[in-house]
């Protein structure tokens, strides 16, 4: 049982991505402060359970500091959920029906497909590729994944979702340190803006990749984070960066480029790119490795990484 504020959150003193203590803060405000529950009422999803809480308990209490690092400009909230604290929102404060109508009406998605079929030629030397979806969700990756006849397997901290993935054919994992060396490809796509330690957690994940393994991180981009902030203040637009409990980590390519590095990978350069290519590539998985090739290298925040061996 939840006691005090203590057993919810945890501080971040230092930059989740390189490590400084050197930071600038750019707004600091309690959740309880007057007019703040409209900047958490652009969250669709929350229950009542979690207004319940707010009302009630301790959760009015937490901070909203948005800090940036001044070494490397890195944008992040300061006092965040710690693991109980995910788990509690993940399991409770998020609103399981409408979040599985939201995910159950999201069309087909071709690119996350063509990303899998250019994948399945990368290898096409190997009997049986392992892939990952880390922060699986309901599992709309993996179902393209296990048609496509990868050997699939999935992480989420939420019970329902991994429940629902479970029908899939997927393997659900719960602890990564069964898993070194094992992955081909692990795809993290929208996860780490919400995570305490991103780099902690990319760590592991790297270790647990084949020594020719990939990765794909994506997260929002937030290049605009910052001047949000000053024209709009806590609006609609600034809660799609930096959000209470959920987004908690503002990336741009340089600080994902950077979060990768320190991890131990490499992001993918034109060279690796140039090897993926091959003469049984369709026009369609040709044309997204060209964009890939060029994203990755100036301006997305959906980038491809390799073990830095």
């Amino acid at each position: 049982m939840l006691t005090s504020l203590d057993s919810l959150n945890i501080n971040r003193n230092i930059c989740p991505v390189c490590k400084a203590a050197d930071r600038s803060i750019l707004l600091s405000v309690k959740h309880n402060s007057p007019g703040f529950l409209d900047f958490i009422k652009f969250e669709k999803y929350f229950s009542a359970s979690f207004y319940d809480g707010y009302n009630n308990g301790f959760l009015g209490e937490m901070l909203y500091e948005v800090a940036e690092c001044n070494s490397c400009h890195f944008i992040y909230l300061t006092e965040v959920l710690n693991e109980t604290g995910m788990g509690i929102l993940y399991n409770e404060w998020l609103d399981k029906e409408l979040l599985k109508e939201y995910y159950g009406n999201i069309p087909h998605n071709t690119y996350e497909e063509t990303m899998l079929r250019v994948i399945k030629k990368i290898y096409n030397k190997k009997s049986q590729v392992n892939i990952m979806d880390f922060g699986a969700g309901y599992g709309n990756f993996c179902s393209i994944s296990t048609k496509i006849g990868f050997n699939t397997y999935a992480f989420d901290l939420s019970d329902d979702k991994n429940d629902h993935i479970k029908n899939m054919g997927v393997t659900i994992i719960n602890n990564l340190e069964n898993y070194i060396g094992f992955f081909d490809f692990i795809y993290v796509n929208q996860v780490f803006e919400h995570v305490s330690d991103p780099g902690g957690i990319l760590k592991k994940l790297q270790q647990c990749l084949t020594n020719k393994g990939l990765i794909y991180l994506a997260v929002p981009d937030c290049n605009d984070a910052k001047k949000f902030l000053k024209e709009e203040g806590l609006s609609n637009n600034f809660f799609k960066f930096l959000s209470p409990h959920q987004h908690i980590n503002g990336f741009t390519n340089n600080t994902l480029r950077l979060l990768g590095i320190n991890a131990g990978l490499k992001p993918l350069s034109m060279g690796d790119f140039l090897f993926m290519f091959n003469k049984s590539l369709n026009l369609v998985e040709l044309k997204f490795l060209i964009k890939k090739t060029i994203k990755n290298s100036r301006f997305s925040t959906g980038l491809f990484f390799k073990k830095n061996n």
